[in-house]
């Protein structure tokens, strides 16, 4: 196959090809898409959740029943809200 062609309408040669690096993005985003259908018309889409920290909007897999949080991170940010608002009250109760 040529990789160049003559383009009579405007008088120069084009490219027949795609670049390579064109086609490996095509196809990561083309396996992304595939991976999600699967995800979510499968067996694991009923494991979807939305993860329950307030100001956090990810969704993930709840890999266990108690799951609640994304993240360590979203877990430990509500933990310590907790805390710091149990305090807070037993200081204000004394």
């Amino acid at each position: 196959m040529n990789a160049l062609a003559w383009d009579t309408e405007n008088q120069r040669y084009t490219r027949r090809v795609e670049d390579p690096l064109t086609q490996e993005v095509d196809y990561a985003i083309a396996r992304i898409a595939y991976d999600a259908i699967t995800l979510l018309t499968g067996e694991e889409g009923d494991k979807l959740s939305q993860c329950e920290a307030p100001d956090c909007d990810r969704i993930m897999l709840r890999t266990h029943a108690r799951r609640r949080w994304c993240s360590v991170r979203c877990g430990d940010r509500i933990r310590a809200a907790r805390s710091y608002e149990r305090k807070r009250a037993q200081a204000e109760g004394d």
